[in-house]
């Protein structure tokens, strides 16, 4: 006889929670940006966070908030939170699993 597994809970699967953080992440960032209360808005140009976040990259190419640090984050939740909940994701829907 064989025996089921039984289906993880759609909100308990890790790519969902990855996706989540991202998009809470933006959230956050879009409230700050329209209320105009941004954390740590100093930053010096002399040190290192201030020369990444100065970098054209930031500052033209990824410009999603005015802040240039609120585009950091952006970036940097993107690439360790967005990719691997959207990796997971197309693995949960085209991936099947084998049954023994």
């Amino acid at each position: 006889m064989a025996t089921k597994k039984n289906p993880v809970s759609f909100l308990k699967k890790p790519w969902v929670s990855s996706i989540g953080v991202f998009l809470l992440s933006q959230i956050i960032f879009i409230i700050f940006e329209t209320t105009g209360w941004i954390p740590y808005r100093d930053f010096d140009d002399g040190t290192l966070y201030g020369k990444i976040v100065g970098a054209p990259i930031f500052t033209k190419w990824l410009a999603f908030y005015e802040e240039p640090h609120m585009n950091l984050l952006t970036v940097f939740f993107g690439i360790f939170f967005l990719v691997p909940g959207i990796i997971g994701a197309i693995k949960n829907i085209f991936v099947t699993e084998k049954t023994h």
